[in-house]
């Protein structure tokens, strides 16, 4: 059983390329949490894994608030991994999900890093698509020697991603983003087509759709940007910053 949360493809990716090496079925967050599955029976589970880009440094919100209500019956000291995708380095992601892994009575057995496309882009342009597509390639002996220690369920760090002081990372970094996921950035264009497809992508319903136009309804969301990066007609933006800094979703995997 591999849960797993993307909004971009790049963990969508990793963690059906894990399933099909390992041989595991996949659970996505969004559609978890949209239909209140917050409990598993494990029981006859040999793997149970975690896939997850990384916000600054740590773990998305959504994973918070999955983790919280999360029932793993049968669990019995299973081998439990967690992959974290990223644009650069994890910092200690890892430190966060073994916390709220062990307040669940579960222990983290292994974790991964997988360096992918940085497409956050409030601050910077995505690169090329000759550079992005090198980024794919290079991530895949990352991922293959990964399903390789999760199939003979490998014990330990095999994060090569953590940057040089992952712990001084996320205690500067992280904050950032806990405490600053504000909506109110979102700018919508005359350009929308009214499709709707913001709102159905979003994993914590902060849009609603309203006289043809999205509107956030939250204050807060995961910042997940797949409402930016997925529009049809390029009408949302960060502020200014999805004017101009591109848009992607990972060429390899199907929305």
């Amino acid at each position: 059983m591999i849960f797993y949360f993307s909004a971009t493809g790049n963990s969508k990716y990793v963690a059906e390329r894990i399933a099909a090496a390992t041989d595991d079925h996949l659970v996505y967050l969004r559609d978890a949490i949209r239909s209140r599955s917050y409990q598993y029976d494990v029981s006859y589970e040999s793997r149970i894994g975690f896939v997850s880009p990384t916000y600054f440094f740590g773990l998305p919100s959504i994973l918070h608030f999955f983790l919280e209500k999360l029932t793993l019956t049968g669990y019995k000291d299973q081998y439990v991994y967690l992959v974290l995708t990223c644009g650069a380095s994890t910092g200690d992601a890892a430190g966060q999900m073994a916390k709220l892994l062990k307040a669940k009575g579960v222990t983290l057995s292994a974790q991964f890093g997988v360096p992918m496309v940085d497409n956050y882009v409030p601050l910077g342009k995505l690169a090329d698509r000759e550079a992005m597509d090198r980024k794919l390639d290079e991530a895949e002996e990352y991922i293959d020697e990964a399903s390789r220690a999760i199939r003979s369920k490998g014990i330990g760090d095999y994060n090569r991603c953590q940057g040089m002081t992952p712990g001084a990372m996320t205690a500067s970094l992280y904050p950032l983003y806990a405490h600053g996921r504000s909506t109110k950035p979102f700018v919508v264009t005359d350009a929308c087509i009214s499709c709707g497809l913001c709102q159905e992508l979003c994993p914590c319903a902060a849009i609603t759709i309203t006289d043809g136009k999205p509107v956030w309804t939250k204050k807060q969301c995961v910042r997940c940007l797949a409402c930016l990066h997925r529009c049809p007609a390029e009408a949302i933006h960060w502020k200014k910053a999805g004017e101009n800094n591109g848009r992607y979703y990972n060429p390899r995997v199907q929305p």
